[in-house]
């Protein structure tokens, strides 16, 4: 995966270009202190992953993306955690704050590997679900949304409700399906069955469906809106 570190900051972008040279399938094929210079490789080379500080002089990480007509995979890295909200509206990767962590630099680049190697053919259609003793097969498009009940989770379709014994956590990443979102902590949703999005809740069929503070950018990321 090819990436560029855009970062005014020199320390910070030495702290970035450290941390890349620990992942293996990362190369890092320009770091630059500007998004102008950075802007002409990105025209010039195939890159796959921007690691984007937003406030810069001049020319902000924000101008960059909206220079670009085709966007590779785009992380900010920011000490300005305001800028969240506007960041996921161009639909970024993730959004990391600085001092950025490892750990935390690699989630941001998982995510961005998984998006960059899932076609729509490689998504999951379904799912067999362990039901009292017995699988029974499920097809995600007809699921609404994974409820977590302890050490259990619910899935609900509009004719039934199967209970299987598990973690919300394991299910959410086992769901290898982009119409799928953790939006709270109980929670996760078929984005292509939700009838409106309130600030702190949105509704699914019946039900309404909490939206945790956490979550809620990446949920605006990921539905398009007007």
């Amino acid at each position: 995966m090819n990436c560029i570190i855009v970062e005014d900051d020199q320390m910070a972008r030495a702290s970035l270009e450290s941390m890349c040279k620990k992942i293996d399938d990362l190369e890092v094929v320009g770091s630059f202190d500007n998004g102008l210079d950075a802007l002409k490789l990105i025209k010039s080379e195939p890159v796959d992953l921007i690691l984007l500080d937003i406030q810069m002089p001049d020319f902000s990480g924000l101008d960059l993306i909206k220079s670009l007509d085709k966007k590779p995979q785009i992380i900010f890295t920011t000490g300005h955690a305001e800028y969240a909200v506007e960041a996921f509206e161009h639909r970024v990767t993730d959004f990391l704050t600085k001092p950025v962590e490892l750990a935390r630099l690699l989630k941001a680049i998982d995510h961005a590997r998984e998006n960059l190697s899932m076609s729509p053919s490689e998504e999951m259609s379904e799912l067999f679900l362990k039901v009292d003793g017995r699988y029974v097969r499920l097809n995600l498009d007809d699921v609404l949304y994974v409820e977590s009940l302890g050490d259990y989770v619910s899935f609900r379709t509009m004719t039934d409700k199967y209970i299987v014994h598990s973690t919300l956590k394991n299910i959410d990443d086992k769901i290898k399906n982009k119409k799928f979102l953790k939006v709270h902590r109980s929670f996760v949703v078929n984005l292509s069955k939700v009838v409106d999005i309130e600030e702190t809740n949105m509704v699914i069929h019946d039900k309404v469906i909490p939206i945790s503070r956490a979550h809620r950018p990446v949920l605006m990321n990921r539905i398009k809106t007007i």
